[in-house]
């Protein structure tokens, strides 16, 4: 969550949910999805832009 808030100026940390986050996380297990496979790696990933939304 502090990745994701970090990654865009002026968001307030407070604004990140625990829910969401915690959702999206579940959501990348069970599907198995965002598994690093490129050689450039997004600290924020589907994750974060989920906390961001």
């Amino acid at each position: 969550m502090t990745e994701a808030t970090d990654s865009v100026p002026g968001t307030d940390p407070d604004r990140a949910g625990f829910t969401a986050t915690l959702a999206a996380a579940r959501d990348q297990l069970v599907l198995a999805a965002g598994i690093i496979a490129d050689t450039v790696i997004d600290l924020v990933g589907a994750i974060g832009r989920s906390v961001l939304a």
